[in-house]
């Protein structure tokens, strides 16, 4: 069931962060004034979009989840202070979801030690 339940999560997540990031790296009228509005050269548009692309497809892929979850954990962080620093409180909860999803994600898909019984994280293989 764990294993069901994580990889549902990873195509899950995949799916909406290629998606999201589709509509930064298409330039989606509201994505362009979004980031114009929060005083973002128009380049970081395009940064963020390949991050969140490529972070979505590296949670399809299984050696290279670790990764995505990395990556895209620390970009909430970043948009999640981004609304902050702007006013939008409402828009606060997404990116805060959103990390709390990814970082259940990264808890279950570590693996037991086979030395000591601890818990490892899968680039420590």
């Amino acid at each position: 069931m764990k294993r069901v339940m994580t990889i549902v999560l990873c195509v899950l997540l995949g799916i909406f962060f290629v998606v999201a990031g589709g509509a930064k790296l298409m330039c989606s009228e509201s994505q362009v004034e979004h980031f114009a509005q929060w005083g973002y050269p128009f380049w970081f548009l395009y940064l963020i979009g390949i991050i969140e692309v490529g972070g979505g497809l590296c949670l399809f892929i299984p050696k290279t989840q670790w990764y995505g979850m990395v990556v895209l954990s620390i970009t909430m962080v970043g948009a999640a202070l981004t609304h902050l620093r702007a006013g939008e409180m409402g828009a606060v909860p997404v990116p805060l979801v959103l990390l709390g999803l990814l970082l259940l994600l990264a808890w279950m898909t570590r693996e037991p030690s086979r030395k000591n019984g601890a818990n490892q994280w899968p680039h420590q293989k």
